[in-house]
């Protein structure tokens, strides 16, 4: 017991002669000073000059600009750039931003990236559909239904049965193209007023049949192609019969059928 109150006189005996003592005072200020002078220098100099506070660019339109130039320009101003490709749209050009993020006068630190949309993907390919005898306006509908265009439509020098329906299209029927791509639509005018004479085509290939009787300012369709036969094949085929008699005089645009087929013979007893 008498050791532990000499202890408690030792201990408040150096404490007060601490808080007397001048140089303890003094290098606790001193202490004080280094540690307040340490956390302004952090926090005015280097963790400002860290985070850039205080400063801000202004991002820039580089849309429908190629990326390269548009890269270029924002690097300049100290901001990173991520390219992102979307599919390709023929309607901008290749390789040109047409999107970005942020976007133009955003306001953001130094370093920031700026995401890219750039027009560079992969073109893709459609097949044309076959727009013959369809109207124009059901023909451009489905034409833009599978990201095709129409270049022009035109009427076309040889007339036909059924006015304002195609006749014609390029590219042809089943021909691959880009997405975007244009097609070339001839429309019937509708018979003419003229008459022609129906030239006699049995015998002859289709494909000379149905050039003959264009010749002619003649139609034609093919009856009697078996399903699936690709239109090479069809052509080569060998007109048996043709609806109107050698001879006949008919409107120019009038429609002749070429078989493919002989006639069936008549049932017994007719």
């Amino acid at each position: 017991m008498a050791n532990l109150k000499t202890r408690v006189t030792d201990t408040g005996s150096y404490l007060g002669a601490l808080a007397r003592n001048k140089y303890f005072w003094g290098g606790l200020a001193v202490l004080a000073g280094v540690l307040v002078g340490l956390y302004l220098l952090v926090d005015k100099a280097a963790l400002p000059s860290y985070t850039r506070q205080g400063t801000a660019v202004d991002v820039p339109s580089v849309l429908n600009q190629p990326f390269e130039q548009a890269r270029a320009e924002l690097e300049e101003r100290d901001l990173a750039v991520e390219k992102v490709v979307q599919r390709y749209n023929a309607n901008f050009p290749r390789d040109v931003v047409v999107d970005q993020n942020p976007p133009p006068d955003a306001r953001v630190k130094p370093g920031r990236h700026i995401y890219l949309t750039v027009n560079s993907g992969e073109l893709n390919r459609v097949m044309v559909p076959d727009l013959q005898g369809l109207s124009l306006r059901e023909a451009v509908n489905r034409l833009r239904s599978g990201g095709l265009q129409v270049s022009e439509t035109v009427p076309d020098s040889i007339p036909a049965p059924n006015a304002n329906t195609v006749t014609r299209q390029n590219p042809a029927p089943g021909d691959s193209i880009t997405e975007g791509s244009s097609v070339m639509l001839w429309y019937s005018t509708g018979l003419g007023r003229e008459y022609v004479t129906i030239p006699d085509v049995t015998g002859l290939s289709v494909e000379e049949a149905q050039q003959q009787l264009l010749d002619a300012r003649l139609r034609s369709v093919v009856i009697g192609a078996e399903g699936g036969q690709e239109p090479t094949e069809v052509s080569e085929e060998i007109v048996q019969r043709q609806s109107r008699e050698p001879g006949t005089s008919v409107r120019e645009g009038f429609e002749i059928r070429l078989y493919l087929e002989e006639e069936p013979p008549a049932p017994p007893g007719d």
